[in-house]
């Protein structure tokens, strides 16, 4: 008996070695079968993010015998994201719902195109299932020359008598862009971004792939393929092929259908480069000061091998084409990310503002980038005591709701629950003078459609208007009370005279005064005095109503409509 399983051994260890001398890396003890989960998905639709994150569940559970792609197609696909390949996967299975997929495109007793909630119980049966074939594959990506070499083989542990195909596919991580119904997905999303994973960007081996030409037990398939890595990939609008986030996939197939099983493809990265940054988007950052100033931040991603220790940026502001400049030290180790926030700068309130930046040397070395892009809006009014917030929803008003901070940063006021298409009207009376945030939020992220923000002051003058159809998950605006209610502050050691009043305000007081404002009634500041002032001229104001707001040095504070005429 022992003479026997040193026989065995001796066997097992003569394989070995052969293996290991003929180059063969592919595993010839029989295996049961790897998932290889194509979800069809697109970025219009609300639900894919949930499917999204029921396939990456599915992968975490499995790492090594899950293949996860991500075929943009169909009605709610963006040209964007889409290939040559994606239709016709989807046509052979007739696919009519998003996000639906195929689990190794096998038809299983509840079908062959599978709602999300039957994945998980699909991808239970494939792995139980004994594989006629084990693959793997190996390959080498030169950064330099963008060359890809990948060696696939398959070892068939049993006979196959249908025709098989060898596919090999390329994927992409780390695709910024939209997404509706994000939210249901939080994992992947960053700022205002989506994170797409596992994207189907190109086929080597065509569209249903190469025939495998030896499906016997005991045959060994040994396919090599030498591929050159575009600057962009896709159809009919390509994206750029970024190669720190491709990464390839390999897998077997009864012709068009059936995949048997399939493998990621280990890959050694040669030539990359030491110094390699790359900017992914440009966001606005959350309002948070009564002022003209706002600031975008950047994410960052240090592709290279060696950690990034200082940026030089470009950023223009509007339409200047007058450049700034902001100089950035810190540390991103190799293969990490980081948000860049550049200095506050002045912009125009009230407006859409499109901020414009651009990577220009890392580590003291000039790098080439592309500019990238964000459209912000710096919300800011004035506001005069009472107020009335109001607010137009869509069908979808359970998706609303707002909040309004006070100048310690508590909530104040908030609300939810609103009605359908319906204006929903909340007045406001700050406690106190200072600098408020307003902030309305849209769950679901896509906006309200048709809907608006405004606001009024006391005399239902509106001063504060804001579209609300591209808000996504949510907008803000800046909110400086500056009177809490005209008679209410009336200060008897202060006296504002004469009113009516043409060319000049007098004022008296007990005590020195600090300052002297007026704004007018949709609460902008028209002028201002600071100092012991005791006139103020207004002689160049349009006749109207106006509030003067007067401070004393103890703090005492008067305020008072004016006509002028």
């Amino acid at each position: 008996m022992k003479k026997l399983l040193s026989l065995i051994v001796l066997g097992l260890l003569s394989l070995t070695m052969l293996s290991a001398q003929d180059g063969r890396f592919v595993s010839t003890t029989p295996s049961n079968r790897n998932v290889v989960l194509e979800e069809f998905t697109g970025v219009n639709c609300g639900w894919c993010p949930a499917g999204h994150g029921i396939a990456n569940d599915i992968y975490t559970a499995h790492p090594d015998r899950v293949v996860l792609i991500n075929v943009h197609e169909g009605y709610y696909a963006a040209n964007t994201y889409t290939t040559q390949f994606g239709e016709a996967l989807g046509n052979q299975f007739s696919v009519s719902s998003w996000p639906s997929g195929t689990v190794n495109r096998h038809t299983f007793s509840m079908g062959s195109v599978l709602n999300r909630d039957k994945w998980e119980e699909a991808s239970n049966q494939i792995l139980a299932m004994s594989s006629p074939v084990n693959i793997a594959a190996r390959g080498t990506l030169d950064w330099s020359t963008r060359e890809l070499v990948l060696t696939v083989q398959l070892y068939y542990t049993a006979e196959e008598t249908v025709e098989n195909s060898l596919n090999v596919a390329i994927l992409q991580d780390n695709v910024m862009g939209p997404q509706a119904g994000s939210s249901l997905n939080p994992s992947q999303v960053e700022g205002s971004h989506y994170r797409h994973m596992h994207m189907l960007r190109h086929l080597i081996t065509g569209q249903w792939g190469e025939t495998v030409d030896s499906t016997t037990e005991g045959s060994f398939v040994e396919k090599t393929y030498r591929y050159t890595i575009p600057e962009s990939l896709g159809s009919p609008t390509a994206i750029q092929a970024r190669i720190e986030d491709l990464h390839f996939v390999a897998f077997v197939a009864r012709g068009h259908k059936d995949i048997l099983t399939g493998c990621k493809v280990d890959i050694v990265d040669t030539n990359q480069p030491s110094i390699m940054p790359r900017v992914d988007y440009v966001d606005d950052n959350p309002q948070s000061t009564c002022d003209n100033l706002a600031s975008v931040t950047m994410s960052v991603k240090n592709s290279g091998t060696e950690p990034i220790t200082s940026m030089k940026f470009k950023y223009l502001v509007g339409g200047s084409t007058e450049p700034h400049y902001y100089n950035w030290t810190g540390n991103i180790p190799a293969l990490s990310k980081a948000a860049v926030s550049i200095d506050p700068f002045v912009v125009s309130t009230n407006t859409n503002q499109m901020i414009k930046t651009q990577l220009l040397e890392a580590n003291g070395e000039a790098v080439s980038s592309d500019m990238c892009s964000v459209s912000i809006r710096k919300n800011w009014v004035y506001c005069a005591g009472s107020m009335t917030l109001k607010i137009k929803t869509d069908q979808y008003a359970s998706e609303t709701s707002y909040k309004i901070y006070g100048p310690n940063g508590n909530v104040v006021q908030q609300g939810s629950n609103f009605s359908n298409n319906a204006v929903n009207s909340f007045p406001f009376n700050p406690s106190e003078p200072g600098c408020y945030r307003l902030e309305v939020k849209d769950a679901y992220g896509d906006g309200i459609s048709g809907g608006y923000i405004r606001l009024y002051n006391a005399d239902n003058y509106q001063i504060l208007n804001i579209a609300t159809s591209s808000m996504g998950y949510g907008v803000q605006a800046m909110l400086s009370v500056t009177a809490l209610g005209i008679e209410d502050n009336a200060q008897d050691n202060i006296v504002i005279f004469p009113n009516p009043v043409s060319d000049v305000i007098n004022i008296t007081a007990d005590e020195p005064i600090r300052s002297a404002q007026i704004y007018n009634l949709q609460g902008q500041l028209v002028r201002s005095e600071n100092g012991d002032v005791h006139t103020v001229s207004v002689y160049d104001l349009t006749n109207g109503v106006y509030v003067m707001k007067v401070v004393t040095e103890s703090g005492s504070i008067a305020t008072q409509k004016i006509i002028k005429h």
